[in-house]
């Protein structure tokens, strides 16, 4: 059985192979992914709060036959303001990243959960695996390590204030050839089987939780410094600049306030610019922003209309730095709801021994 772990080296071949210790490290880190992060907090089409004091979800944008979004009616809500009302929507290829990442920002609500819950997002997932080379009975041949697209719809719950165990629920959906290269049978393995496992907490509170999101800056210089500060690696500094806006998005939930300063900072990042129409991992249509990374285009997508962010999409544009024909998808993502819950539930421990697992 594959470790999805071991997917992260797949999807992110320049990162070296993680040790039995880092593993353990990482897992702990998925209670904040990413997994890889991974995971990838995306569309938030507006606030509905359900009946009861328990429960408050964010609506999910409903695919329409075109794969185009709509955004729904906010339950009990009043008219929006209208600073808050979204203009008539331009030629997508005659915007520019800041007017994108302006209207994000503009377009970002808050939940405002309260410590003790949790905050649960559901996603879609597919990220590019590249397993080591098999030798002569490999699928791919001798020498050639097998390639296959690794699908997943995970549902995640993260304590808000980072100190009680969370959860995670997996269905493993089918998987889709790598450009080029066929599905090997362990791809299989898991397809249609669903798990879920407990997050210990193991006495460490990750970055990505919402009480140590609301104290990063509410402004785009002070967000921009953060972005561009902390271990830099042999990328150059906006590529890691760039990766970092992702993290702080991915399977988590940021208060509007520094949402809104993490896309307008993003916006000041050399090399960002506007895709144009793309789709996110449940085909919902809408507007590519990112910048190249090893001949690989990393796109945030948002909704068309009400510049919602939708998911993130990783599409080749340089065939020989990526290996694969341009054009291909290699990785995308689609965040179909968030919701604030008072309690995660229970699962297993994925081992037994909790200080084991805790490492």
């Amino acid at each position: 059985m594959t470790d999805e772990l071991d997917l992260v080296t797949g999807a992110r071949p320049e990162v070296p192979a993680y040790s039995p210790t880092a593993k353990a490290a990482a897992r702990r880190q998925l209670a904040s992914p990413p997994a890889r992060r991974r995971p990838y907090g995306f569309a938030i089409a507006g606030v509905a709060v359900v009946a009861g004091a328990s429960v408050v979800a964010v609506n999910v944008l409903t695919a329409a036959a075109s794969g185009t979004g709509h955004a729904p009616t906010v339950a009990g809500s009043a008219a929006p303001e209208p600073s808050r009302t979204v203009a008539a929507l331009p030629d997508v290829t005659k915007m520019s990243a800041s007017e994108v990442l302006g209207r994000a920002a503009q377009a970002a609500t808050d939940l405002k959960p309260r410590n003790d819950q949790f905050v649960k997002v559901t996603s879609e997932t597919m990220y590019s695996v590249i397993e080591a080379p098999t030798g002569s009975s490999g699928t791919g041949g001798p020498g050639k390590e097998p390639r296959y697209l690794y699908r997943d719809k995970r549902t995640i719950w993260l304590s808000v204030d980072g100190s009680k165990d969370g959860a995670l629920t997996t269905e493993h959906l089918q998987p889709r050839p790598y450009p080029g290269w066929p599905v090997p049978k362990q791809a299989y393995a898991q397809a249609g089987t669903t798990e879920s496992m407990k997050l210990p907490t193991c006495g460490q509170v990750p970055d990505t939780v919402y009480t140590r999101l609301e104290r990063l800056p509410t402004s785009e210089k002070g967000m921009r410094a953060h972005l561009f500060a902390g271990p830099r690696t042999k990328n150059p500094a906006e590529v890691d600049a760039w990766t970092k806006v992702g993290d702080l998005l991915r399977e988590t939930y940021m208060p509007a306030a520094q949402r809104a300063a993490l896309f307008r900072a993003a916006a000041t990042i050399p090399g960002v610019k506007v895709t144009g129409h793309v789709t996110d991992a449940a085909s919902r249509s809408g507007i590519g922003v990112g910048l190249v990374r090893f001949g690989i285009r990393e796109d945030l997508v948002f909704d068309a209309k009400t510049f919602e962010l939708l998911g993130e999409r990783g599409t080749v544009v340089d065939a020989k730095a990526a290996q694969a024909p341009v054009g291909s998808v290699l990785s995308s993502t689609a965040q179909l709801q968030v919701s604030i819950v008072d309690k995660a539930p229970d699962a297993p421990n994925p081992i037994s021994e909790k200080q084991k697992y805790c490492g």
